[in-house]
Parts: C-alpha cells; structure tokens; sequence
C-alpha cells in the first residue's frame, strides 16, 4: 500500500471543502485498484470462484464498517451513499407508519437536503412533520424534541453532526427521551472520523446513515444500519434481482465495497491522530484569523465536546460570501453546504435556522479541512482571507 507521504493534495489553488468530499486515500486507492485489476466477479455469482472472490471482499468490507460504528455486519445495507440511505430509511418506513397509527414525524430545520427533500415529498404522502428550530449554537436539545412528540409520533429524524457549522447534537439524549415506539433515524454522514461516533454512545439509534466519501472512501457508496427490531418494517427503494439481505435491488460494486471498508478500518485504526491533528489545525487558523480580523463570528458551537473540529463556518459583517467567492479564485471553499453551492444567489437555510435572519446566511462561509491539509495550507488560507477581507473593506470604503 501507498505511504501517506505519497499522498499530495493540490498547492494551489487549496483545497478547504472537505466537507463536501474528501481525497480518496492512497491505502483505500490500492484496496480499489487490487479488486478491480484481478477481482471483478460478481459477487451474486457464488457458484464459481471469482464471484466467490469478488462476495468475500463485501463480506470484509460489510465488517469493517460495521467494526467502526460498533455493530454486526449483519446489519448494514450497501447503498449508492448517504442520500439513498436517507431515503431508504425515511420512505421504507412509511407504510408500518401509517398502518400503526403513527403518521407525525419529527426533524430539524438544519438537516441535509438529502433528509429535507424526502420530508417535503413524504408531507404530501399526508404525513404531518415538525421542523424542530435550533437554538442560536445549531443544537437541537432533548426537551426540544419531547416537546414536539404527540401521540402520533412514529419516527424522529435528527442528524449526528451538522455538515454546515459543525455541531454535534445530543443524540444519547433524544434517544432517552423518546417514547419505545418511536423510531429514531440519524443522518451520521458527516460525523463518522469527525468525532468518536459508536452507535452506543450516540444512543443505539434505529436507522443511521453512513457515507463512504466522507471519511476518504469513493464516491456513490454508503449505507444503512437497521437496527433487527426494525428491519422487518422497511421496504426496499429498488426491486429486482435482490442482493443486501432482500434490502435493495442490483450488482453490488465490490470495488466501491472494499473502498469503504477500508477506509472505514482506517477511521477506526487512526480517529484519535485525526482528531488531534484537525483541532490543531482549527486553533492555528482561527489564532491568525482572529488576530488580524476583530469584527469575524464564528458559526456554531463553541464547547469543543459539541462540535467537529475540522468544520468552521465563519461570517464578515458586511461581506457576503458571493463576494468572499470572487475574491477568492485559489481557495476552495463553500458557502453553505456542496448540494447547494451552485444555485446562485442560494441562502444558507442552516444559518437562517439559527440566526432567524437572510443576512447572516449572505455572509456566511464554510472552510473544511482533513487528513491531508497541511500547516502551511492552513496559514496560506488564513492569510487569503485576510487580505480578501481587507480588500473588499477598502473597496467599500472607497465606494
């Protein structure tokens, strides 16, 4: 396998968006090589020995991923990513819900669009949801979902780790005070490598989401945990030829699958380094940018325990982020989440949510950093965007 050192992420322009996706590591590119060049059986065909081959490479990655969030394998469905496993979870439950009874859902106003897109679509199934609104941090509280439970709860949607501000929401405490019957599903997407995710310590929800290409795995993978008491209730997306425990239609990719895997062994081998090494980063850029630039906000939680380190959302007074855009051609960065970032003139609806305001969403940036960003990227960033600032400062001073 490739040494990290091998690894070279572009110099310029640099790349601070990982929350949007992060570099295929060079380990995970050699699993994903090896089982392309000599292992492309289809791991359906276990009558002879390359689809033999090609089944155990799932078999290990469907392991390893379910070692990194502390679970069986058995648990796990393989998806195309985090946004099918959304809707697999939020629309594979509809009929158990509405056969019991139990036709009002809970979410937040700050999830993905992944999970605020299927909700739209599911109101108009004649479901009743709640838009819990956070408080000023990004975090949604217990007492702020049990407030929203009626009756007719039957699922609370709430998601691990915002992929906009960072902030990591208390979902051990929502799981405890929600009633046995209500099934609880969280968008984990951003947290797994972001913070120390099991899905004991978050509470044991029922459904979680997972993604591969946020944790240095390849794009179109993810998956979904269900819980056994629950995967009797969830109806499959894709029918066909069915693979995944009956759980969804069509070949498993066993190069993506083993992509995943191992990069979900490498979050589970090396999360403490990464950890570390992302809130010393975090202290160096926001030390260099809040010595030079007094009037900067910082979006989010501001207690360590509650929000990711490599995730910092931050807003100029009086500077919008189309601006921050255009005087920043060498900076990859977003102005709210990826999904969103090419719409034109669009508002951050997470910084609306929190600040009850247009404005602060016009001005709001999101800079990610990760495993392969490096101290000096970090202060060359810095350094961009205080000159950036201070350029557009003068221009409207001058103007």
């Amino acid at each position: 396998m490739a040494p990290l050192a091998d690894f070279k992420i572009m110099t310029d322009p640099i790349y601070m968006d990982y929350g949007a996706s992060t570099p295929l590591d060079p380990r995970v590119h050699a699993v994903m090589d090896d089982c392309m060049h000599n292992d492309f059986g289809n791991a359906g065909a276990r009558i002879h020995a390359f689809g033999m081959k090609a089944a155990s490479h799932i078999d290990l990655a469907r392991e390893q991923v379910a070692d990194c969030i502390g679970t069986k394998k058995d648990s796990l469905v393989f998806t195309s990513g985090a946004t099918e496993s959304n809707n697999m979870a939020l629309f594979g439950i509809l009929d158990y819900l509405r056969a019991t009874g139990k036709t009002h859902i809970i979410t937040t106003a700050v999830e993905h669009k992944s999970v605020l897109g299927p909700m739209a679509e599911i109101e108009k199934r004649g479901f009743t949801v709640t838009y819990i609104q956070p408080k000023p941090c990004g975090m949604i509280e217990g007492n702020m979902v049990a407030a929203a439970i009626t009756p007719q709860t039957g699922l609370v949607s709430v998601q691990a780790l915002n992929n906009e501000v960072g902030t990591i929401q208390p979902l051990a405490e929502i799981r405890a005070i929600l009633p046995k019957d209500v099934i609880f599903h969280s968008d984990a997407a951003q947290a797994v490598g972001k913070m120390n995710f099991t899905l004991a310590e978050c509470g044991n929800p029922d459904l979680v989401t997972l993604s591969s290409h946020k944790i240095y795995g390849p794009k179109g993978m993810g998956a979904l945990y269900i819980a056994p008491n629950v995967r009797a209730h969830i109806k499959p997306l894709l029918f066909g030829s069915m693979y995944e425990g009956g759980m969804r239609a069509g070949t498993v990719a066993t190069e993506l699958c083993a992509g995943f895997g191992q990069a979900a062994e490498l979050v589970h081998i090396e999360l403490a380094d990464d950890l570390a090494k992302m809130e010393s980063l975090r202290t160096l850029f926001l030390k260099k940018l809040k010595g030079t630039l007094p009037d900067l906000v910082i979006n989010g939680h501001s207690d360590s325990k509650w929000r990711a380190a490599n995730i910092i959302n931050i807003r100029i007074p009086g500077i919008t982020n189309e601006d921050m855009l255009a005087a920043l051609p060498d900076l990859a960065f977003s102005p709210s989440s990826a999904c969103n970032a090419t719409r034109t003139g669009y508002i951050s609806h997470v910084i609306r949510a929190m600040t009850g305001a247009d404005q602060p969403a016009r001005e709001s940036m999101r800079l990610s950093f990760g495993r392969f960003t490096t101290e000096m990227e970090i202060v060359r960033a810095a350094d961009m965007i205080i000159n950036a600032v201070q350029t557009i400062q003068k221009m409207q001073g001058a103007a």
